[in-house]
């Protein structure tokens, strides 16, 4: 997968879970519903997409679109 691909199931699954329209400069820091309990939403949400599971120190960094992407990409580079 490149990264546009990846970076349109994060959007995706981060409109759904926060239910709001989204970009793909989104982050926590800037997006006050993109708490704690969203976050996980998110996380499961593109995992269930992309058939994958994030370890938990990556959950920990997975904070914004780019971030989530990245780190989708990194994974599939190895």
């Amino acid at each position: 997968m490149d990264y546009k691909s990846i970076e349109e199931v994060v959007l995706k699954a981060l409109a759904a879970v926060l239910k709001c329209e989204v970009t793909s400069d989104f982050s926590r820091e800037n997006t006050p519903q993109w708490d704690s309990l969203k976050h996980i939403e998110v996380i499961f949400t593109v995992e269930d997409e992309l058939d994958i599971q994030f370890t938990e120190d990556e959950m920990g960094g997975l904070d914004s679109v780019s971030s989530i992407v990245g780190t989708i990409l990194t994974r599939h580079a190895t």
